[in-house]
């Protein structure tokens, strides 16, 4: 790329550009090339992670209440460090009439999903129904619930349950961790919540994030918690 047409993404003159290149140029971090200018390995890999640590502190700042407010012990420090990769959400809160209705949409995103990815450690109202219609729809479904979710559900739901287990889409596995994050990964969202820091959940604030970016943090998150439970068969 050449100094001219630098000028025209970034809108700043070009005796200004060529200053800033020759000093990239001494540390190794831009080559002069037949066409322009070009990063060197160097300067390719240090972007890159230029590029990650301002898309950290954006989020950071976008969603500063969330963060400040809420335990998060329950993403590890590696996903902690990927958390630019939410940068595309909007963080849900409100009323208790704007809260039924930020758990409406969920429900009814649910539904309508082709593949679903959760772990739990609350009971959400009306979740139990939507996983079943969401099975019953052909949805690829794998949930981790902690132990004392298990045996609410075994108590309250065990017909759905039972009927669960026996499709072949339906994946269930209990963690006997104390779990502070609770999130779903669909094919459309990633909606993600966390416990206050007096150790309650918060059901009044919810994080719901879109793009591959977030989807892929979120199956990371997953996998995280899928590696730490047990598939369970039967009941």
């Amino acid at each position: 790329m050449t100094a001219s047409e630098l000028e025209k993404i970034i809108a700043i003159r070009t005796s200004t550009i060529l200053h800033s290149i020759r000093d990239l140029m001494e540390n190794n971090l831009v080559n002069k090339t037949a066409r322009g200018y070009s990063l060197t390995n160097v300067g390719r890999m240090q972007a890159l992670m230029l590029d990650e640590l301002v898309n950290t502190i954006i989020t950071l700042n976008n969603y500063r209440d969330f963060w400040l407010g809420h335990d998060m012990s329950g993403i590890p420090l590696e996903l902690q460090k990927k958390i630019g990769m939410l940068g595309m959400g909007e963080v849900l809160e409100g009323d208790r009439a704007e809260i039924l209705k930020t758990q409406e949409y969920f429900i009814s995103e649910l539904k309508n999903s082709k593949e679903i990815y959760g772990v739990s450690p609350i009971i959400v109202p009306g979740y139990a129904e939507a996983i079943s219609i969401a099975v019953g729809n052909g949805a690829k479904v794998s949930l981790v619930l902690t132990n004392t979710i298990f045996e609410n559900i075994v108590r309250e739901h065990d017909d759905v349950l039972q009927y669960l287990l026996n499709c072949g889409n339906f994946k269930l596995y209990r963690i006997d961790n104390d779990i502070k994050v609770a999130f779903t990964v669909t094919d459309n969202i990633l909606s993600f919540g966390l416990f206050r820091l007096d150790g309650r959940y918060d059901i009044s604030s919810d994080l719901n994030c879109k793009g591959l970016e977030a989807r892929k943090w979120g199956m990371e998150l997953f996998a995280y918690y899928l590696s730490m439970s047990e598939q369970v068969d039967a009941i």
